[in-house]
């Protein structure tokens, strides 16, 4: 006889059980993983520069990779933004014919520079 309150026995098949065990286990896992990153140092690496010097870093990092368009070849002067391979072959020649630029600022007397790509090419170009 069963009683009135009492609930009826639950039987699993073997695959329900393979598969209710295989959701438990990803539980515990994902529980495993919550824990573990809560334990985690902070990702700060010891002895961090200044805010100051890692911008002079920065700063010297932009000054070496400016290109210097006294000593630039073709393929330098085509990976500026604007210039061409025509472009970058009149700065060479207008270099060869008058000499060296004393500043950035002179690459306007090339054909075909203007005010709004020299002011493209300031980050990026040097004349020493």
């Amino acid at each position: 006889m069963r009683s009135e309150g009492a609930l009826p026995r639950m039987v699993l098949q073997s695959s329900e059980r393979r598969t209710l065990a295989a959701c438990a286990l990803l539980a515990l896992l994902g529980l495993g993983v919550i824990t573990w990153q809560r334990h985690l140092p902070p990702l700060r690496a010891e002895g961090a520069p200044s805010p100051a010097l890692a911008a002079a870093w920065n700063e010297t990092l932009a000054d070496a990779r400016r290109v210097d368009v006294n000593t630039a070849d073709v393929a330098e002067l085509e990976r500026l933004p604007g210039v061409g391979p025509t472009m970058a072959r009149r700065i060479i020649a207008y270099r060869m014919v008058h000499g060296r630029f004393l500043s950035p600022g002179e690459l306007s007397n090339v054909k075909g520079i203007g005010p709004k790509l020299i002011a493209e090419l300031n980050g990026y170009i040097t004349a020493e």
